[in-house]
């Protein structure tokens, strides 16, 4: 028979199991708002300024990626034997070449390949070449341009104010924090459901 001890602890029990089944709901509620609200962050338009700022920093940024994905290997290929195919005896690859070589190359012998920024096909050309070179001269070129454009030229028309969202640095900001926040439920969400467990209740989700 249960004592009256039995009883309240009992009570105390369903009372505790209650109050973590609502805040383990409260707690799956604010993951899907704080889910929805990551995946939307990513969605608006920034400001007209700042995309205008963001096609400059296209340029730097592409440029940059073209030196580290083609021109510092071929420079190291140069350098190193790797141009020069059948021409050059094969114990001498990737080592530095030897001042024959480097006469021959410079004089247009010794079979090296001479393109060391644009290393693809030769009848083809890929700008971003201009972006690793000339990219201060790209960028100038650019922003002249679009300061004689409009904010139609960019499809800003098509908008309403409360479309447009921050600008990119609030706006990785706000992602962050949102991923931030994301983390934590998730970790009030698993410490909940192990709690609930341990009191014999398994949860879904």
């Amino acid at each position: 028979m249960l004592t009256q001890k039995d009883i309240a602890a009992f009570d105390q029990v369903k009372t505790t199991v209650t109050a973590l089944r609502t805040e383990y709901a409260t707690v799956c509620a604010n993951i899907a708002a704080t889910e929805k609200h990551l995946a939307e962050l990513p969605l608006a338009p920034v400001p007209l300024d700042d995309l205008k700022a963001a096609v400059l920093d296209f340029v730097d940024a592409r440029g940059q990626a073209y030196l580290d994905e083609f021109v510092r290997p071929a420079i190291a290929s140069f350098a190193t034997s790797g141009m020069f195919g059948y021409s050059i005896d094969s114990g001498s690859y990737g080592k530095p070449l030897s001042f024959k070589y480097l006469e021959g190359a410079i004089a247009g012998g010794a079979g090296a390949r001479s393109q060391l920024v644009t290393t693809f096909e030769k009848e083809q050309f890929n700008d971003v070449a201009l972006y690793a070179f000339f990219g201060t001269l790209v960028k100038a070129g650019l922003a002249a341009a679009m300061a004689t454009m409009t904010d139609v030229d960019f499809g800003y028309d098509n908008l309403k104010s409360d479309q447009i969202g921050s600008d990119r640095v609030t706006r990785r900001a706000a992602i962050q924090a949102a991923q931030d926040q994301l983390t934590t439920l998730r970790t009030s969400k698993a410490t909940l459901s192990n709690n609930l467990r341990q009191l014999g209740v398994i949860v879904e989700g």
